[in-house]
């Protein structure tokens, strides 16, 4: 890789820990400032909410240097990518172990087999199971379990629903979408693709209802912008080639909506995401071998 790809490369991932930093900042406002003042938080809660990133990226900054990790997406990025997605009911105790336990398994078995499985959606969907099996599993803060307020639509946009920890507010991950979208290496057209087929899919689920508020409620649901524009696109973890890219976004768009509907709408997008992911590292597996025997089969003809 030379210098300058390499740094172009790296300005992807400074840009992504700047969307990153701005869903933080309003996350906090709204799941720990917000019902601090209402009288629903302590002002411990309050600083409890940013201990999450905190603590993420710190422990994601002791493994970079214990394992002199130099790659263009380091723990520290992990770190910070993971805490966005978290259910405010996420124990700390918890989230730390699991993540302690995905970096590892990340480095000690991904890396070795050289495996891109995307192993942060994959320790989110296992952290809540461990959340429902603890009867611990929930999105909303104490303010918004109140039912105090009622917020419009377009408050939802702004961030006034419920969702992960830093991931509620839409516009702002929009903004981030356009922003990154002028990155040349941040692939763009997943999300679209992905959330084109999943807006078609909603609306034709909606007039088979007969339901179009259905559709309203959920074709700016917050997980699955986020989800599409945040992970669904990452390097590592999704394909380069234009036929594997187009691929990969037709299985998460068409996925999406059959498994919210079985699962949930705040993990849907995550199963879409991971069963993609699954299903291209297994062509990738079978493709292998195939290509092993092409090449020596192409290499014993020109011999000859």
């Amino acid at each position: 890789m030379s210098r300058l790809h390499k740094t172009i490369k790296i300005s992807l991932a400074r840009k992504m820990e700047g969307v990153f930093l701005l869903l933080l900042l309003f996350g906090w406002y709204k799941n720990g400032l917000l019902p601090f003042i209402h009288g629903y938080h302590s002002f411990s809660q309050v600083l409890l909410v940013f201990l999450y990133p905190l603590l993420g990226m710190g422990l994601g900054k002791l493994f970079d240097v214990v394992f002199k990790n130099e790659k263009i997406y380091d723990y520290f990025f992990y770190g910070m990518l993971f805490s966005l997605f978290l259910p405010l009911s996420t124990p700390l105790w918890l989230y730390l172990l699991f993540l302690t336990g995905l970096f590892l398994f990340h480095f000690f078995v991904l890396e070795k087999k050289d495996l891109d499985l995307n192993f942060l959606v994959l320790g989110k969907l296992l952290l809540m199971l461990c959340l429902i099996f603890l009867e611990n599993y929930h999105y909303s803060n104490a303010l918004e379990s109140s039912q105090r307020f009622v917020y419009s639509f377009v408050d939802g946009l702004m961030g006034h629903q419920i969702s992960g920890l830093f991931i509620s507010n839409v516009l702002l991950i929009f903004g981030g979408y356009l922003f990154l979208s002028f990155d040349a290496y941040y692939k763009k057209e997943i999300p679209i693709y992905s959330y084109g087929l999943y807006f078609l899919s909603l609306i034709g689920y909606a007039i088979y209802k007969e339901d179009m508020t259905f559709f309203l409620e959920y074709f700016c649901n917050s997980q699955v912008v986020a989800g599409l524009v945040i992970l669904a696109p990452l390097s590592l973890f999704s394909p380069y080639s234009k036929k594997r890219k187009s691929l990969y976004s037709l299985l998460i768009g068409v996925l999406i909506l059959p498994f919210s509907l079985k699962f949930s709408f705040q993990e849907g997008v995550f199963l879409a995401i991971l069963v993609a992911n699954l299903c291209l590292l297994f062509l990738g597996i079978i493709g292998s071998p195939l290509n092993k025997n092409l090449t020596k089969d192409l290499h014993k003809k020109t011999t000859l």
